[in-house]
């Protein structure tokens, strides 16, 4: 059992311990700190026996009393920091503790700082091998069976001011595998401190600003005879202060270490010396260098030299530290030199054992000390998998015409994160990148990505948040950046300001199985997902979406019949509760179980009141019964409004379409033809005194007695196989023919009835003489032979029993009188 009465300020440890003893657990792990306790007696731990883990920290205890813990014969581990126990007096007597503890926290325990400070004796803890405790200069750490010791002065109320460290320090510390010395003040390390340390595989030296970057040597030389695998010693300088250079003799014998887990961040790094990486160990596969301030130069063409590296750390790089830490900083003397350096010469800094050191990997190159103009291409470690270079202040633009590749086609390469940086253009082409499966490029301000940039076939996790992806991905043209990406599984488009999505967007993302839309402002998500099979979780929670298409609704469905329970996040979207989505709402409650965050879900109704996930729920059921009523009667109604409409519609151009198709051309004659000059000597200006409109059964009749009788010296008819223009259509001449004649005649006939043009003919004279013509009648009709009026069309009949017609006869006197009346009328005004 784990017991957390940590800071309840109400209780004390009696009613603690005789509530576990009721309980009867045979192990407990009890957490009293800051509780104020006071003194701890034994009775107050009565009922505590059972303990493995006693935390007393923060308790004001001054005095622990001599039997408190006879009867704990399982408890391993005890925290009795940052009280008033006279620790380091001299006259502290520890042999209260109980010999079965393995680690021990007794820092911050002094009240005052003690000018002549004695370290306890825990000769009697044969089990303990881990200690944390305060760190005083000028004495002996004699812990032979302590693993784990930690001086950190980094934690609240502790302290530790080392100063300088020797070849005697933590010679005595035989067994010790961690050491942790942060924040200790330290100025000096001598060359052999750490020598005597065989078994150390863990050295923490950060936070000791007054340490500095020189004294590395002299920390690495002790190291060599050691098991050490991870160091630390970042934030060694001052926070403020000029940038320094990594050189070769820092790292002389560095290389000679078995270093894993490197850690160098905060020291304001600007340049690292040529062939200085060359002796980096070998054994290294981590290497964090946070908050520097790398400049570009030769050396980043050897990082090929840490050949064993697979994680690269270089987050918050151009940094630029808060001023407010300055007053707080003790140490504010920037040009301090270097304080007993020890070892002055090493034999590992001469180029000829870099030169032969830099053999040992393909990608490692050396370069001569008077080289000068050299580019390669970029030679990364060969077993690097992880980059991590976020918020680091990289401002670029990687334009179209910008193509990064790198050379060794073994590279490693699977997680990349460069988030927090600004690429506002990331257009380029980036090769050589097979086993990419997360790219993280967050937060870097992105407008524009290139159709080939993401050009990595393996990736499966791409974070694309908080750009400015909203413009490219509304153009059809510039949205498909996604196509080559045909292993992703989980891309990530949160707070883009995207506003449309088109179904290409992600057509050819097969593989694609989370999408996070969120944090955007889509109205309709349509989007086809068809070819998205293993599409499972849809997030498009804080966005404008009213309802889902029904091949969304139905695709999902099918991937869940597939794969396994689907999942859609539509929290904070305004969700239409009307008729009209009836289908998707009575979808969502049917999968509500499938809808993330379901009780947060807003609906939104026809008259913009809000119903709560509970209230949709109850209502919905009611829902169809109010559409069903007032659906069929609307569209019955509109059915039948519509086709009342339609046949009124039909009707009346029905009988005005020639009047229709009169003034139209007439129109189109106006505006865009050509229009006749006025002639103001004569009343009209006409060019032909008739037009002969005729069926082409009777053109013997117009030919042998109609034209010989008729056109004389002062008469001129317009006759259509002889008068109308080539190439012109014959709507055209035929209005041009009616409006340039004095008078239309008709030569009626059967045959003229059955003739289409000769009926348009008779419509547009009739149309012209109603409309153009004021009183002035200008269609004349010739009846040749005797037509039934049941034959001829409404408009004929009416206009014959309107207007006078001539009848023709082959009667000698009738005749004669026939050719003279129709000459008296195609001349008549």
């Amino acid at each position: 059992m784990a017991m957390d009465c940590e800071g309840r300020g109400d209780l004390r440890l009696s009613e603690i311990c005789f509530d576990i003893s009721s309980k009867g657990f045979a192990s407990v792990v009890l957490r009293a700190g800051r509780n104020n306790l006071g003194n701890v007696i034994a009775s107050d731990l009565k009922g505590c026996e059972n303990l493995t883990e006693l935390y007393l920290n923060f308790n004001q205890i001054s005095i622990v009393e001599q039997d408190t813990f006879q009867d704990f014969h399982q408890l391993f581990k005890l925290d009795i920091s940052r009280n008033l126990l006279p620790v380091y007096s001299g006259n502290w007597n520890s042999y209260f503790l109980p010999n079965t503890l393995k680690t021990l926290k007794v820092h911050g325990c002094q009240h005052i700082v003690f000018l002549n400070a004695s370290l306890p004796d825990f000769d009697d803890q044969k089990n303990l091998s881990s200690l944390t405790m305060d760190g005083y200069p000028n004495v002996l750490f004699n812990f032979s069976k302590i693993t784990q010791l930690s001086l950190s002065g980094l934690n609240f109320q502790t302290y530790c001011n080392l100063s300088r460290i020797d070849n005697k320090t933590f010679s005595h510390l035989r067994s010790l595998k961690v050491l942790n010395i942060s924040a200790c003040g330290i100025d000096s390390i001598t060359a052999g401190a750490f020598e005597h340390l065989h078994g150390l595989e863990v050295l923490d030296l950060s936070y000791n600003r007054q340490l500095g970057m020189k004294a590395f040597a002299n920390i690495t030389y002790g190291l060599q005879f050691s098991m050490i695998g991870f160091l630390n010693v970042s934030f060694v300088l001052n926070t403020f202060g000029i940038g320094i250079e990594v050189t070769v003799s820092d790292l002389c014998y560095f290389w000679n270490t078995t270093v894993e887990h490197f850690d160098i961040s905060g020291n304001r790094i600007e340049v690292i010396e040529t062939n200085a990486l060359i002796l980096i160990p070998h054994s290294m596969k981590t290497l964090r260098i946070d908050m520097n301030k790398f400049t570009f130069g030769p050396y980043l063409l050897q990082l090929g030299c840490m050949k064993n590296v697979h994680t690269a750390v270089g987050s918050y790089l151009n940094y630029a530290f808060n001023p407010i830490i300055y007053t707080a900083e003790h140490v504010k003397d920037f040009h301090r030199p270097p304080i007993d350096m020890g070892q002055n010469s090493c034999f590992y800094c001469n180029k000829s054992f870099l030169k032969e050191r830099a053999k040992s990997s393909e990608e490692c190159l050396y370069f001569e000390p008077d080289f000068h103009n050299v580019y390669d291409g970029p030679r990364l470690p060969v077993k690097l998998e992880n980059v991590i270079f976020n918020d680091c202040n990289f401002f670029y633009n990687f334009i179209l015409d910008i193509q990064f590749n790198f050379e060794q086609t073994n590279n490693s390469i699977r997680f990349i994160d460069i988030s927090g940086n600004v690429f506002k253009s990331l257009t380029g082409y980036f090769g050589h990148l097979p086993y990419v499966e997360i790219f993280n490029i967050s937060r870097c301000s992105i407008k524009t990505i290139g159709p080939d940039t993401l050009n990595f076939t393996s990736l499966k996790v791409l974070r694309l948040s908080h750009n400015e992806l909203g413009s490219q991905m509304a153009d059809p043209n510039r949205s498909n950046i996604f196509d080559k990406l045909q292993s992703l599984q989980d891309l990530d488009l949160s707070f883009n300001g995207i506003t449309v999505l088109f179904s290409p967007t992600f057509a050819m993302l097969h593989s694609l199985i989370r999408v996070d839309l969120s944090n955007n402002n889509i109205e309709r998500f349509e989007i086809g997902i068809n070819m998205l099979s293993n599409l499972l979780s849809l997030n498009l929670s804080v966005n404008s979406i009213h309802t889902l298409s029904i091949s969304v609704q139905h695709q999902l469905e099918s991937n869940e019949n597939i794969n396994s329970t689907f999942l859609v996040d539509l929290q904070n979207n305004s969700l239409t509760y009307d008729c009209n989505n009836q289908d998707f709402l009575h979808w969502l409650l049917k999968h509500k179980d499938n809808m993330f965050g379901f009780d947060n879900y807003k609906f939104v109704t026809s008259d913009n009141n809000v119903l709560n996930s509970k209230k949709f729920c109850e209502d919905i059921g009611n829902l169809a019964s109010r559409c069903q009523s007032y659906t069929v009667v609307i569209a019955i109604c509109c059915i039948a409004m519509a086709t009342f409409i339609s046949l009124v519609t039909g009707g009346v151009i029905y009988k005005n379409r020639w009047k229709l198709r009169y003034f139209m051309y007439m129109s189109k004659k106006r505006y865009f033809g050509y229009r006749r000059l006025p002639d103001y000597t004569v009343i009209e200006n006409y060019k032909y005194d008739a037009f002969i409109s005729y069926s082409e059964d009777n053109i013997r009749f117009i030919r042998d007695e109609f034209i010989p009788r008729v056109e004389t010296e002062h008469v001129l008819l317009c006759i259509h196989q002889r008068d109308f223009l080539a190439g012109n259509a014959i709507s055209d001449n035929i209005i041009n023919a009616i409006d340039s004649s004095r008078k239309t005649v008709v030569i009626l006939s059967n045959s003229f009835l059955k003739s289409k043009w000769c009926m348009y003919e008779f419509n547009m004279a009739r149309m012209e003489s109603i409309y153009s013509r004021s009183d002035n009648v200008s269609l004349v009709i010739v009846m040749i032979e005797q037509v039934p009026h049941s034959a001829m069309p409404l408009e004929m009949v009416r206009w014959i029993q309107d207007n006078n017609y001539i009848e023709y006869t082959t009667d000698q006197e009738g005749n004669t009188l026939f050719w003279e009346k129709l000459h008296n009328v195609i001349k008549s005004l």
